[in-house]
């Protein structure tokens, strides 16, 4: 009972290249909640379609991409389903990027993705998966509890729960009701606070923080899979800058 009462395993990158610490309190106390926010690229093509950036852009802007698409696995993340589909298939969902980091960059605590989003549907699917792209582009991946590559960590949320408790909820950690169906209507924008699961990451100098943005599940989802729902049909829209300035936002931890 003398030890202080938080264990963490810092991961570096890659199964078995971690260490343990020590912490006083949980969320860390000197932890620099960092906004970093989703700008779409003037061009559609390469790995992703925009950008984390560390100012909200000034212009609105939106992206939209298909609920029902498939995808190639590991690329831009996979649906389950694909991985064993072989050809150049469409990427599904979305990619941000951020610039490749300038140091190493230590993420510790909950996250938290914040969309302003709209669907051609009464209800839409949002996966999010945090992935550390090394400096040749190829994903860091740690080692599941059943043998698999993971990436850093996953979210999930159904537009329609997207309700939040005010009284649990936590600027770093949304609460979700949980008692009611929130319906879309047919390109109403509206704002969902997306709970990534606790994580811990030191992503290294010109290593790049990715987040995926997916109508179903992504890479590092397989044995742990959801259902398809039957409204995965039509387009789905990411709203970003502006009054609408959809971010992410990290937990980073300075050196002590």
């Amino acid at each position: 009972m003398r030890e202080p009462p938080v264990k963490l395993l810092i991961r570096k990158g890659g199964h078995g290249n971690y260490e343990w610490r020590e912490e006083k309190e949980w969320p860390i106390a000197r932890t620099r909640w960092t906004k970093f926010y989703l700008e779409p690229r003037a061009s559609g093509d390469g790995e992703t379609e925009g950008s984390l950036v560390a100012d909200a852009p000034k212009r609105a802007s939106s992206l939209s991409y298909p609920a029902s698409a498939m995808s190639k696995a590991g690329v831009a993340s996979a649906s389950w389903t694909s991985t064993a589909l072989t050809g150049n298939l469409p990427r599904m969902g979305v990619s941000f990027e951020s610039a490749a980091l300038t140091e190493d960059t230590e993420v510790t605590g909950p996250v938290v993705l914040v969309l302003w989003v709209s669907s051609t549907t009464e209800d839409m699917d949002v996966f999010a998966t945090l992935r550390n792209i090394a400096a040749n582009g190829e994903d860091v991946f740690e080692l599941g509890q059943q043998s698999q590559p993971v990436p850093v960590a996953k979210g999930w949320l159904r537009a329609s729960h997207r309700r939040l408790d005010p009284s649990l909820t936590l600027p770093y950690r949304p609460y979700h009701a949980h008692e009611d169906r929130q319906w879309l209507k047919a390109d109403e924008v509206v704002r969902i606070d997306v709970e990534i699961w606790p994580t811990c990451m030191v992503f290294k100098k010109g290593h790049r923080i990715r987040l995926d943005i997916q109508p179903r599940d992504g890479v590092g989802s397989f044995p742990y899979t959801h259902y398809g729902a039957d409204y995965n049909t039509g387009t789905n829209v990411l709203y970003t800058g502006g009054s609408r300035a959809s971010h992410l936002l990290l937990p980073v931890i300075p050196g002590k």
